[in-house]
C-alpha cells in the first residue's frame, strides 16, 4: 500500500476512535426511578393525627416531589433521570421492605451494587411516612407533611443510588446531618431541611462526569 494512503487511513482511524470516545464521554448515565402502584398507600389509621389515608392526588404529589429531589441532587452530574425499569441504575419505591432477622428496625431503603451491570434498590414508603411524622415540627399541616414525605422518599433514593454507583464503602458522612451522604434517615433535615453534597460529589464527578453549565444565547 502506498505510504501516503497508509497515513491517511491511520489518521482516519484515529479520528473515528476519538469521535467515538468523545461521544461516549458525552453520553449521560441513566437512572430509573419508579413507583409501584401501592407504594404510598397506608393502612387505615396509620396517618393519624393528620387525617386518614393518602388521596390519589397526595400520592401523586409525593411522586412529583421525590422525582424533583433526584433531579436537584444529580443536576451537577451527567445523569438522566427516567422511568425506564431497564436503566443502568434503578430505584423502585415500594410500600414496605421485608424485615430481616439481622435488622433491629425496618429500613427506609436498600440497594445492591452490581459494578459493570449497574445496580438496583428499593425505598420503603411506609418507613418514610413514619419518620416524616416523627420529625414533623409543631404546627405542621397535612400538606406540609405530604411534601416532607415526597422529599424524604427522593432523598432516600439519592442516597441508595450513591451506594449503587460508588459501592457500599466510602460513601457515608455521618459528621454532616444535612448531607446526602449521611447514613441514617433518622433526622429532621431529611424531610424538612435542605441537603447538600459533601464527600461523594468528587467521586461521582470522576465516575459520571460533570454536567457542563447551561449557556444562554442572546439575540
Amino acid at each position: 500500500m502506498h505510504p501516503r494512503l497508509t497515513t491517511l487511513l491511520l489518521v482516519a482511524s484515529l479520528t473515528a476512535a476519538l469521535a467515538a470516545s468523545s461521544a461516549c464521554a458525552r453520553r449521560e448515565a441513566s437512572v430509573g426511578f419508579l413507583f409501584s402502584a401501592d407504594a404510598c398507600v397506608v393502612r387505615a389509621g396509620a396517618f393519624q393525627p393528620f387525617g386518614d389515608l393518602l388521596s390519589v392526588q397526595e400520592r401523586q404529589r409525593i411522586e412529583q416531589l421525590a422525582q424533583r429531589e433526584l433531579v436537584i441532587a444529580f443536576a451537577p452530574l451527567r445523569v438522566a433521570i427516567t422511568a425506564n425499569p431497564s436503566a443502568f441504575w434503578r430505584i423502585a419505591v415500594v410500600r414496605s421492605l421485608p424485615t430481616r432477622a439481622s435488622q433491629a428496625l425496618p429500613r427506609s431503603g436498600e440497594s445492591i451494587a452490581l459494578g459493570p451491570l449497574g445496580g438496583g434498590g428499593t425505598v420503603a414508603c411506609d418507613v418514610i411516612i413514619r419518620k416524616a411524622m416523627q420529625f414533623a415540627p409543631d404546627g405542621t399541616t397535612r400538606p406540609q407533611l405530604v411534601d416532607a414525605i415526597g422529599r424524604g422518599v427522593g432523598r432516600t433514593a439519592v442516597h441508595e443510588l450513591v451506594h449503587q454507583i460508588l459501592g457500599a464503602s466510602g460513601t457515608h458522612n455521618d459528621t454532616d446531618a444535612d448531607s446526602y451522604e449521611h447514613g441514617s434517615s433518622d433526622r429532621a433535615s431529611q424531610f424538612y431541611g435542605e441537603l447538600h453534597w459533601t464527600t461523594a460529589l468528587p467521586l461521582l464527578r470522576t465516575k459520571l462526569g460533570a454536567r457542563p453549565p447551561a449557556t444562554s444565547s442572546s439575540r
